[in-house]
């Protein structure tokens, strides 16, 4: 009966030993999704920040071509 109780006991610990690589990769995988998530929202950002800033720019005329005829 023992032999029966450890063969059960070895299935389980390589159970929970692939189980915990799963884990582990899987736990990789969402840090450099994380990380690459975080880089794309502060490009979002820095790309907000400019439009918002083109939007504030004061308009640039030139002078030139707002001379009236007869100059």
């Amino acid at each position: 009966m023992s032999g029966i109780i450890e063969e059960r006991l070895e299935r389980m610990e390589s159970a929970i030993a692939h189980l915990q690589h799963d884990i582990d990769a899987l736990n990789e995988s969402l840090l450099r999704h994380l990380k690459r998530m975080q880089e794309w929202d502060a490009r979002f950002q820095k790309i907000e920040h400019e439009l918002s800033a083109l939007g504030e720019a004061p308009e640039r005329r030139d002078a030139a071509a707002e001379r009236p005829p007869h100059y």
